[in-house]
């Protein structure tokens, strides 16, 4: 038993490992925001299906201020800057040995390709029942002078992990000679990765 612990815990380690070297090692595409490959991304409705984004190993790469990362890019349609964006993310990995999750962050663009600020997103847990089962919610209003969107991550996002603070699971004990379930309340952690999927809606 003891053994078979050792070797998750070796196999998580990497796992994790292996995706942020696959990372470290990736050739970059492009030498310049300009050469990046765009696509459009279209305005939905709250109740619309939300577009998909998948980084992994196959993604493009850039070497970001903020660190080298897989990216996907969009180029936006007049009357998409000003309105709201939401990102949601789910854990990848449910087992406690190899946990982990992508975490987002956004760069915008100007017309000239150059790097416009923009607020911080707000990143917070969802669940129905306080429990794993649910996801992370990302928001942000696109800056008015975005012509360009960059979903990707970051060095320092890589250093963290995202907790969960109530997450309520029911366990089961002896007491006596009797089996219980009871209700247990306990912070659940969950590992930054390179890789991931992404739901993006942009309000329209």
């Amino acid at each position: 038993m003891a053994l078979l612990v050792v070797s998750m815990l070796l196999q998580a380690c990497t796992t994790v490992s292996e995706t942020r070297n696959a990372l470290r090692t990736a050739e970059v595409c492009c030498d310049d925001f300009a050469a990046m490959p765009f696509a459009a991304i279209r305005s939905v409705n709250p109740s619309d299906a939300p577009v998909g984004i998948k980084l992994d190993d196959r993604s493009p790469v850039y070497p970001f201020s903020t660190g080298k990362s897989y990216f996907s890019a969009y180029a936006l349609s007049p009357g998409q800057p000003g309105s709201d964006l939401l990102l949601m993310f789910a854990p990848g990995r449910f087992n406690a040995l190899n946990s982990g999750t992508f975490c987002p962050i956004v760069t915008y663009l100007n017309s000239q390709h150059q790097p416009i600020a923009s607020e911080d997103l707000a990143i917070r847990w969802v669940s129905a029942d306080k429990s794993r089962t649910g996801y992370w919610t990302a928001a942000q209003t696109v800056p008015a002078a975005a012509s360009y969107l960059i979903v990707h991550t970051s060095d320092e996002m890589l250093s963290r992990q995202l907790s969960i603070d109530a997450v309520t699971e029911n366990q089961t004990i002896m007491v006596g000679y009797a089996v219980a379930t009871i209700p247990v309340t306990r912070a659940a952690g969950y590992r930054c990765l390179p890789v991931g999927e992404v739901q993006v809606i942009l309000l329209g």
